[in-house]
């Protein structure tokens, strides 16, 4: 760094002291001499590191593939860790849509009701023992057309989360159920 800041201050004071001379040359055949010896001056200024580099035992072509190698590691993990995390969330997304499915067969058949739409929250955090377990499950149940009552016993409900809570190993209480469409309507907790 120090080597920088001394080839630029050099470069400049080359310039500044170029810029004067200029100045005060007499005009004439002289001046355009003054002029090209300048030019040169700053010209060799600027060239200096790469002159110093070139007579010194540096190793441009190492430096630089080593340089490159490095550089490429760390794009490639970083390519890596970011495929790994996008395949974590595909797979995720994956299960929670078969855990879907799973819970809207279970369901399946009942004269009573029918599943108008299922969802399923998982434990994200892949750091988390958890981890792609069941969190919450949201259902959301409608009268079938043999249900004319539009009506739904709460033993029902009951064994409605009863059973997915034994299988997917959650609280009854993390199984949210909503009546569409039935005659005392609301929401089972």
């Amino acid at each position: 760094m120090e080597a920088l800041r001394t080839w630029v201050i050099t470069l400049v004071t080359i310039t500044v002291l170029c810029s004067i001379i200029e100045k005060f040359a007499p005009q004439g055949n002289l001046n355009k001499y003054v002029r090209l010896i300048c030019g040169l001056a700053v010209t060799v200024a600027m060239a200096m590191p790469v002159l110093n580099l070139a007579r010194s035992d540096f190793r441009l072509d190492s430096l630089a593939w080593k340089d490159y190698v490095k550089l490429s590691e760390g794009e490639l993990k970083r390519r890596i860790e970011k495929l790994q995390e996008e395949d974590s969330r595909q797979m995720m997304e994956i299960y929670r849509q078969s855990l879907i499915n799973d819970i809207r067969g279970r369901l399946k058949g009942s004269e009573e009701f029918s599943v108008a739409a299922a969802d399923a929250v998982l434990y994200e955090d892949p750091y988390d023992e958890l981890y792609c377990m069941v969190r919450t499950i949201y259902l959301t149940l409608e009268p079938t057309g043999m249900n004319t009552s539009k009506a739904i016993s709460r033993t029902t409900i009951d064994n409605i989360k009863k059973q997915l809570s034994e299988v997917f190993a959650i609280d009854e209480n993390q199984i949210i159920i909503e009546l569409r469409g039935f005659s005392e309507g609301g929401q089972y907790d």
